[in-house]
């Protein structure tokens, strides 16, 4: 018995590969985001579970017609505050609110060093080391941020974080342009292909198993 469920919870696990390498793909065309890397872990030597974890490698950076579309060109995050959370993201597409405030696509507001950035009704431009001007006036620095662990991601290109935060001073932000999601289709593919073969064996595995039991019990059963 501890044979079958051994293959069972192989293949769960392989399961629970695929589904990231799924939703990975599913959004190999969606700006910022980032790779859910899955993997297994043994506990205490014994027990193995699949464990996710997101990609630290950024994605490319593609021009765009909106002057309020921005990427970073260095390593780090743009941080959002949205219900009073505050969030990390790689997605540099905003907007101003009826209000003035400097508006994530997310709904959050884009956080630079003195707090969430209003920015009035002006014309707003960025500067590559992250000032932001309003009508050609310096309003406000943009608060770029590495952290320890990027976790789950939320809706509008959101993602969780925790342990350090340090800020990124040698930041570069490109204006007109956006970052494109990290995923790598081909080596997605390859992941699907290696764990797909995995499966199988285990099918076989098991099979042989079921095989050799019923040959054994039928085997006791003419004696």
């Amino acid at each position: 018995m501890a044979v079958i469920e051994a293959i069972a919870l192989g293949i769960e696990r392989d399961l629970e590969h695929l589904k990231a390498i799924s939703q990975n793909v599913a959004n190999v065309n969606t700006p910022g985001y980032q790779a859910v890397q899955s993997f297994d872990v043994a506990l205490n030597g014994h027990n193995t579970i699949a464990q996710q974890k997101i990609a630290p490698k950024y994605g490319a950076i593609k021009d765009s017609d909106r002057g309020l579309d921005w990427a970073i060109a260095s390593k780090g995050y743009f941080v959002i505050e949205k219900n009073d959370q505050l969030f990390v993201s790689r997605y540099g597409r905003f907007h101003v609110s009826q209000d003035g405030w400097l508006t994530h696509v997310s709904g959050g507001k884009l956080v630079g060093e003195s707090g969430a950035i209003n920015v009035g009704h002006g014309h707003v431009t960025v500067a590559e080391n992250g000032q932001i001007f309003v009508d050609g006036q310096q309003l406000e620095q943009l608060k770029i941020v590495d952290v320890g662990q990027v976790l789950t991601g939320h809706s509008g290109g959101l993602y969780a974080f925790s342990g350090s935060v340090s800020e990124v001073h040698d930041k570069q932000i490109k204006g007109n342009a956006i970052n494109v999601s990290n995923v790598d289709s081909g080596e997605q593919m390859t992941n699907m292909i290696n764990i797909n073969r995995h499966v199988q064996s285990l099918q076989k595995a098991a099979s042989a198993y079921d095989q050799m039991m019923n040959a054994g019990i039928n085997e006791l059963g003419r004696r």
